[in-house]
């Protein structure tokens, strides 16, 4: 999965810049293509964040899965806003990369 995000950034919640290949290195991947304007993405949401949370704690560091949101939000700040209100401490492709398409 590593390959797929090669020569690309990916970004934190907190807005930090990632490289995939340090991030998702000896990981299984989940992608994750969501919308804060989709209802019944707002709905799995949250049981995503609740399994992702409690798959790290039940792990060793570093936990052997990472999700990597991919937005179909309207903009930039919808996708911002959505991360910081619902998603877990995950990944995401930055709303402008044209691969997300």
């Amino acid at each position: 999965m590593v390959d797929v995000f090669s020569g690309r950034l990916l970004v934190g919640r907190d807005g930090r810049s990632v490289d995939p290949e340090e991030a998702l290195q000896n990981k299984v991947v989940g992608l994750y293509f969501s919308a804060g304007w989709c209802s019944p993405c707002r709905d799995f949401t949250p049981v995503l964040c609740d399994f992702y949370t409690e798959l790290l704690e039940e792990s060793e560091s570093p936990a052997p899965f990472e999700v990597v949101f991919i937005s179909s939000d309207h903009s930039a700040e919808e996708m911002v806003g959505y991360m910081r209100a619902m998603h877990g401490d995950w990944l995401a492709l930055p709303f402008q990369d044209p691969y997300k398409q």
